[in-house]
């Protein structure tokens, strides 16, 4: 293939300022020549990668002839003059010299753009492939997460995953401008769309999130962070609960995250703030929605499709927050209450039965709420029998 360059003026002087410059790589590359009047027929006609267009003192007659290039452009002035390279630019040039630039430079700048227009062309050629093989669709989305996924995280070692749902029939073509070509995206059932940000942490993932949310109604997301080694499959289940959940609770976005989960010494730092009790009230009644969040609704879904005639309630509140089963004959309370700095009480009500548990503040860990919930639902199962 040649690396074509097609060089375009009107003043015959610039061709042999141009012509000596281009000293390209290979014997087979080629360099043309021809006026304004004759561009578009020989773009056409020679199809070369690039074009050089003299721009002159007639800036309306290059703007008329740049809008209608969809090659890159690169654009020789006779000098450097604000108002005209602010036009180039409108018009979308790739780049630009003067005729006081070393040839050196010129020609660096002409090599660079056909080495990034190679690299453009051998993309769109491992796109075309992929599409073909119905991996990917015409605005960049794989169309296979569970087959695409596991590659990206082999190659990127951290990033932020987002699935997102929305109530429009399909945001593919709204979300591209809202994204960035190192953001991968994936299209899955449904309008349910997964992004992978490599090398962005949370924070980042949830400003793409209220941008997109800004715009349209009815946006909910789960995310997650991805650290060394992750499984994808277990991925998306922490990302389709946090989804699940984000839209039952009618929020915005919940983040499930083994990363920030707490652990270890979340309350000791919370407990710093012990000398302000409404202080650490606001942050521990923070993390309580994120360890009680995703573990009621698990185990919500993990129950309700195995439980006939039964329905569940849950809702976490800074005051109480509770697990609510409603049987066909009585119903059954879960009840959280924090007590000060040191201890959570649980009230647990089957009907007309009760008993309390109190669990030292450093244990409310997901796993300690996660078995005590197991728990219950057993008592209720076992008194419901024991009423039939």
């Amino acid at each position: 293939m040649k690396a074509g360059v097609l060089v375009i003026s009107n003043d015959n002087v610039v061709f042999d300022f141009i012509r000596p410059k281009l000293v390209l790589l290979r014997n087979s590359d080629a360099v043309y020549e021809c006026s304004y009047d004759e561009a578009l027929e020989n773009i056409s006609k020679l199809a070369p990668e690039i074009v050089i267009i003299y721009c002159g003192y007639d800036l309306h007659s290059f703007v008329e002839l740049a809008k209608k290039i969809t090659l890159p452009v690169i654009v020789c002035f006779d000098d450097v003059d604000t108002e005209y390279l602010l036009t180039a630019c409108d018009c979308g040039i790739s780049d630009f010299f003067t005729r006081k630039s070393t040839s050196e430079e010129i020609l660096a700048r002409v090599m660079l753009l056909l080495k990034n227009r190679n690299i453009k062309e051998k993309c769109e050629i491992n796109f075309d492939i992929l599409r073909e093989n119905n991996l990917i669709d015409s605005c960049g989305f794989y169309n296979n997460p569970a087959k695409i996924f596991p590659y990206f995280l082999r190659r990127y070692d951290y990033g932020t995953f987002i699935l997102l749902s929305s109530g429009m029939k399909d945001l593919k073509q709204e979300l591209q401008p809202l994204l960035r070509d190192t953001d991968i995206k994936a299209a899955g059932y449904g309008n349910v769309y997964y992004l992978f940000l490599p090398n962005v942490d949370i924070d980042g993932a949830v400003a793409v999130v209220k941008k997109i949310s800004a715009l349209w109604t009815d946006v909910h997301a789960g995310i997650c962070s991805h650290y060394g080694e992750k499984d994808f499959a277990q991925l998306n289940n922490v990302l389709e609960n946090a989804l699940n959940v984000a839209a039952a609770s009618k929020k915005e976005y919940i983040i499930i995250d083994e990363n920030l989960m707490p652990a270890g010494n979340w309350i000791e730092k919370i407990k710093t703030n012990k000398k302000n009790f409404k202080l650490f009230k606001q942050e521990f009644n923070k993390m309580l929605e994120q360890v009680l969040t995703p573990v009621f609704y698990q185990i919500q879904s993990k129950y309700e499709q195995k439980m006939y005639n039964t329905r569940f309630f849950h809702s976490i509140t800074p005051e109480i927050s509770i697990f609510k089963i409603m049987g066909e004959y009585f119903d059954s309370e879960f009840r959280l209450k924090s007590s000060g700095f040191s201890a959570v009480n649980i009230e647990i009500i089957h009907n007309t039965r009760e008993k309390r548990v109190t669990i030292d503040i450093n244990d409310l860990e997901p796993k300690t709420i996660e078995v005590l919930l197991e728990e219950f639902i057993v008592e209720h199962k076992m008194y419901m029998e024991e009423l039939c």
